[in-house]
């Protein structure tokens, strides 16, 4: 009669261990859910019906969340179109600038010809054209022009570029020419391929032989393109990856 007994005792053990492995995975759930909810708020942002998830997980203990916002009223394209100088961005800026000085090289002043001058990173992702907020803000890039540089805004903060010529080429297409601390030889030729949404093609040459292409939305108009944000509040994780454009399809329709 011992042996009846023994396996019930397991079974009865499997079962308990399944049920509370079932409980926990629900806790879990719920927890994360919480947590989101609260994070967001934080933010001063709800998770609501424009809210639609690539990834919601705890990696290593650590939560983060992947989600497309289509809510124009996100408060997260304030945070990736900000271009007010933070922290030791000063620092970062003058670091650039003095280059010129050392260089000799005199700033001249000249009305920027292009009719935006504040640029953000887009990035494409399933075939379509999202604004990024990253987990990370190290890798997240911008671009600006004002009466008499070129700005890099990079994770490391801002850097200054002396414009020797912009020129207008069409109505579409503007060219500058372009040196500085890290880029002595530079061509940044800007290819607008939607005026409507503020979209264009950014193609970088560097000492007249390195061509790289990106994609960049103007900041007035960035709420023309949804929005995926890489949450990451406790810890940083992993960004996003994503599609590599067909650079040449994008000119033809310009």
């Amino acid at each position: 009669m011992l042996a009846p007994l023994i396996v019930n005792i397991y079974a009865i053990d499997s079962v308990y261990l399944l049920v509370m492995c079932n409980l926990m995975t629900t806790l879990r759930n719920i927890l994360t859910i919480l947590t989101i909810g609260t994070t967001f708020q934080l933010f001063g942002q709800s998770v609501g019906k424009d809210t639609t998830f690539i990834f919601k997980d705890t990696v290593d203990g650590e939560l983060q969340t992947i989600f497309i916002d289509n809510n124009k009223d996100s408060k997260f394209y304030d945070h990736i179109s900000n271009f007010n100088f933070q922290h030791f961005d000063k620092d970062s800026y003058k670091y650039s600038t003095d280059f010129f000085k050392e260089q000799k090289l005199t700033l001249t002043k000249s009305k920027p010809l292009i009719p935006w001058t504040k640029w953000v990173t887009l990035k494409q992702y399933n075939g379509q054209l999202y604004a990024y907020h990253p987990c990370d803000f190290l890798f997240h890039f911008r671009q600006s022009v004002n009466d008499t540089t070129f700005i890099d805004w990079t994770g490391e903060g801002p850097v200054a570029n002396k414009i020797i010529e912009q020129k207008k080429i069409d109505n579409k297409t503007y060219e500058f020419k372009l040196t500085g601390i890290y880029d002595h030889d530079r061509k940044i030729i800007i290819y607008i391929i939607d005026f409507k949404k503020g979209i264009a093609v950014f193609e970088q040459i560097t000492n007249g032989i390195d061509k790289n292409y990106y994609l960049m939305i103007a900041a007035d108009k960035i709420k023309s393109v949804p929005i995926i944000v890489n949450h990451c509040p406790t810890q940083k994780q992993t960004e996003l990856q994503f599609d590599e454009p067909d650079f040449k399809t994008l000119l033809t329709t310009k």
